[in-house]
């Protein structure tokens, strides 16, 4: 019995001993290549004790607390060794190590402890070894700066601008030339029209890095152009880690005002989703019988429908962000386990007192230089929207193999309430009392399977992404009645008339990727894969109005029309009921895939790195719809296009610190399924109408670059860098109007279009001015561009009539039209800047940033329609936190957005006149508390 005793406390004892261990782990990467080197020895000095990286480079020792010295070596590079590495208890420290090769001499490297790697230096080694023009921003960088989301951090890189906190651009090019990606992978966003995803449902405790492609490579999707954004999560967290986070944000104009607008939703709108309240209540086949029969059915369906047509009123509260992650590092003999598990919460309120949209043509008199109105509409609007995100992932490693599993869903949901004024100036010249509700359901599910093994010298990486995307529109309610003379009528000669309708979107997105690296030479390798990605969408729309027996002498009361004494019977055939308004054309389902593969190698000849290959790419579309004229459309065959898509990158080392990269690379540019398509989308907050475009063809696109980079030594995250680029355009896409109707829009392909320009970028500590400056970081990046489009040979209609001959139909008195115009997107320049103070115990940081992006085309007028134009938006945002307790793991962060209370504005611009109001919101300044602790 004692015996067991003896053996049990033994057992106990050695588990807390090996408790109180600390671990230091890290990665080691080849200084010449940028490559993780597979194999090398991290011992610590005098001992046996240590461990060797595995194929990605990657290790992890564990030591008791105290200062210990690490050796590191590896065949045929200098020895390093790190002097006064401090383990603590329970704790890790990271340790990135860069080793270079010196056949010649071998010598031996000895530093201290202060030198070792970060995130920041890694982020700037892939800089400088990669093959691609590459910027990025670590997650050192989302630490010290107290970023609690992408949205806010990706501002720092250069060349990207975030248009409404929410998607990224990349060289001022619009959302169509940038891609984004989750660890690799193609995944569709909130919005599955669009080519990029909302960054903002990324918290950024969970992120590895973020990688900014700029210049396309054989292994890398064909349809970027302006960049691919690849936004990479931590497969083994460096250890284990449990956060939490609460936030209030506070915004004078819009949080806890009593007069925010909403209506009664469902139970469930907390959590981003319909509970069922607002789903159709009967079935969408059901055929609505005309009132002249007088059959009870119509009154029950119209009864079934939600009564309330007005908006309600009251007080708005704070928007909240809730934030949990927990993950860690498991380190077993033969394997090592790596997990995360993160959930972020957010709610928001938005009131705008004074929205407004507008339409505006150009006058018949040509001396009229000023826009004439054709109708405007002003008034309220508010804004309740719930996101919320999931990420679960898992990662095994054992000899040469890791496998990575990971499931991530993001819910959104959007509930929209406005009243306004809508003033009709030529056609009508009515005035209409509008009250607009609205509710918008999106949700992505997204899973990835992944594995990465060595054999041998090949090294063989797969990923399989499945995902289900929704975008559900239940019982969108308009109502507008006219008011002339203090009388109300529900005219619908003048636009009165109360709509309802319901949208549905499901789409399912398939996509495989298998990628082949063989090493060959000193430094050289050879690449090969394939990928392959496959859509199906489905889109229903179901219209219905109501229309009454009285139209005239109603109350200015939208809720009048649906209570129980108001809705017409059989045996009265007075009042409101339901009238069926199908639009087939609006409905399609359609299907689109893309499958690929390519060839690349990668060379050295002594400073010179060459990396050249090609990628053939298949894409096809079909379709399935009728249009507006009433033809039909059975998986028609709408794009059948196979491309080469050829790519050279030469990078030459002028100095260990400095390069010269050149590059070239075919790329494309393929239209939506909603451009593609003989859809008309409305949209009842703007009351303008998306129209689709079935001849729409892909854009091809040839990129070149040139850039000088020279990363300063001895200050991580320290460069200057010089860049040039130019890109011609061939079926350019962009949006114009109708000539008869100044607020629908559809896309169309712009002929030869061209855009060039420079970026510049510098970062540095500013402890070379003097050393009480060393705790103060700078950073700015400018990018300046221009785009051409050659409107003369540009046809905007079939007998060949070309914008150029279009503007000049309709110029104003000594209007000069040039050959060229500005391309849809594209900025004419880009300024991100900011300031930050760290503290040397990294208990306070202080960051101050600035954005802004130039004005830019959004809308392409035609005919006598003024082009449209998005306004710079100045961001000037301030962050300050503040590390509190012995372990520093309570942390309060204070921050400002929107300092300078910039305004969100489209607006007309017409040769000589008055500024015309598109559309206008005014975000105001916010103010935010959050408090986090991590465990």
């Amino acid at each position: 019995m004692k015996k067991l005793m003896f053996v049990t406390a033994m057992f106990v004892l050695s588990i807390s001993a090996m408790a109180q261990k600390g671990f230091v782990r890290g990665k080691v990467t080849d200084g010449e290549t940028g490559e993780a080197l597979y194999g090398a020895a991290v011992i610590e000095r005098g001992t046996s004790n240590g461990a060797v990286s595995d194929f990605d480079g990657n290790f992890s020792v564990p030591l008791d607390p105290g200062m210990h010295t690490l050796v590191i070596t590896f065949v045929s590079y200098q020895t390093q060794t790190i002097e006064n590495v401090e383990v603590k208890a329970g704790a890790v420290t990271t340790l990135d190590l860069v080793l270079k090769a010196d056949v010649s001499q071998l010598a031996e490297v000895v530093v201290t402890g202060q030198a070792m790697g970060d995130s920041e230096a890694g982020i700037l080694t892939l800089q400088k070894k990669s093959a691609n023009v590459v910027d990025g921003v670590s997650n050192q960088t989302f630490r010290n700066t107290g970023d609690r989301d992408l949205s806010s951090a990706m501002g720092r890189v250069t060349g990207v601008s975030v248009q409404g906190g929410k998607f990224v651009y990349v060289r001022g090019l619009g959302d169509r030339y940038t891609r984004t990606t989750l660890n690799g992978m193609t995944i569709p966003g909130l919005d599955p029209d669009r080519n990029d995803v909302q960054i903002d449902v990324f918290p950024t405790s969970v992120l590895e890095n973020v990688i900014v492609y700029k210049t396309f490579s054989p292994n890398l999707p064909g349809d970027f152009t302006g960049g691919m954004v690849d936004v990479e999560t931590k497969n083994f967290p460096e250890e284990k880690v449990t956060s939490f986070s609460l936030g209030l944000r506070y915004n004078p104009e819009m949080n806890l005002q009593k007069d925010f607008l909403s209506y009664q939703g469902g139970n469930t709108d907390w959590l981003g989703f319909d509970d069922g309240t607002r789903k159709l209540p009967f079935s969408e086949n059901a055929k609505i019988p005309d009132e002249s029969l007088r059959r009870p059915e119509l009154e029950t369906m119209t009864r079934s429908l939600n009564p309330q047509l007005g908006v309600d009123r009251k007080r708005s509260f704070l928007n909240t962000v809730l934030t949990f992650n927990h993950g860690n590092q498991i380190n077993k003999q033969n394997h090592t386990i790596g997990y995360s598990a993160i959930f972020n919460y957010q709610s928001r309120y938005e009131h705008f007192d004074d929205v407004e949209f507008g339409d505006y043509t150009k006058d018949d008199d040509r001396s009229d230089k000023n826009l004439f109105a054709e109708e405007i509409r002003k008034g309220q609007l508010s804004r309740y929207s719930v996101l919320w995100s999931a990420l679960l992932s898992g990662s095994l490693k054992f000899e040469n193999h890791t496998l990575t599993a990971s499931i991530f869903r993001t819910q959104n949901g959007v509930s929209e309430a406005s009243e306004r004024i809508s003033t009709n100036y030529d056609r009508t010249n009515a005035v209409l009392y509008d009250n607009i509700l609205t509710y918008s359901q999106r949700s992505v599910t997204n899973g990835i399977l992944s594995g990465t093994h060595q054999l041998g010298k090949l090294r063989a990486s797969w990923k399989n992404s499945f995902t289900l995307a929704r975008t559900y529109d239940p019982d969108f309610r308009v109502t507008s009645i006219e008011i002339t003379d203090e009388v109300a009528t529900l005219n619908p000669g003048a636009g009165a008339g109360i709509g309802r309708f319901w949208r549905d979107l499901n789409e399912m997105n398939e996509n495989l990727k298998v990628d082949f690296t063989l090493p060959y030479g000193k430094a050289n390798k050879f690449q090969f894969g394939a990928a392959g990605v496959y859509k199906d969408r489905k889109f229903d729309v179901y219209n219905y109005r109501i229309d009454a027996t009285t139209r005239t002498g109603v109350p200015v009361d939208p809720n009048y029309f649906l209570q129980p004494e108001n809705i017409w019977t059989p045996s009265e055939e007075q009042g409101s009921f339901l009238d069926g308004n199908p639009q087939e054309a609006n409905n399609y389902e359609g299907t689109s895939s893309v499958y690929a593969g390519y060839v690349m190698t990668e060379m050295v000849f002594g400073n010179l790195k060459a990396i050249y290959g090609a990628r053939l790419e298949k894409a096809d579309m079909h379709y399935t719809g009728e249009d507006t004229q009433g033809n039909t459309y059975d998986k028609e065959h709408t794009l059948d296009e196979l491309n080469i898509l050829p790519s050279v990158n030469l990078v030459y080392s002028l100095s260990e610190t400095m390069n010269v990269r050149g590059s070239f690379g075919q790329t494309v540019a393929r239209p939506s399924f909603k451009e593609k398509s003989a859809a008309q989308i409305y949209d009842p907050i703007t009351k303008r109408l998306f129209n689709g475009n079935l001849a729409l063809q892909q854009t091809e696109i040839s990129n070149y670059d040139l850039r000088l980079e020279n990363f300063f030594t001895g200050g991580a995250g320290d460069m200057f860098a010089v860049s040039l680029f130019y890109k011609a355009f061939n079926g350019h896409i962009e949006l114009v109007t109708y000539d008869v109707a100044p607020g629908d829009v559809k896309p169309r392909n712009a002929g030869d279009s061209r855009v060039y320009g420079t970026e510049v970028e510098f970062k540095k500590r500013l402890g070379f001015i003097a050393p009480f400056l060393s705790n103060i970081g700078f950073g700015t990046n400018v990018t300046i561009a221009r785009s051409e489009v050659d409107i003369k040979e540009l046809a905007i209609n079939e007998s060949g009539f070309t914008e150029f001959e279009s503007r000049q139909l309709n110029a104003r008195v000594g209007e000069t039209i040039e050959d060229t115009r500005p391309m849809t997107g594209q900025s004419p320049y880009l300024i991100n800047a900011y300031l930050n103070y760290s503290d040397k115990n990294d208990l306070m940081n202080i960051n101050l940033s600035y954005n802004v992006q130039g004005e830019s085309l959004s809308i392409v007028g035609v005919g006598a329609n003024a082009d449209v134009y998005t306004q710079p938006f100045h961001s000037l945002n301030c962050n300050i936190y503040r590390n509190f307790g012995v372990n520093k793991n309570h942390r309060f962060t204070f921050g400002v957005n929107n300092i300078l209370k910039a305004e969100r504005k489209d607006f007309y611009k017409s040769y000589g006149g008055e500024e015309a109001i598109y559309s206008i919101f005014r975000p105001g300044r916010t103010f935010s508390l959050t408090y986090g602790i991590t465990f």
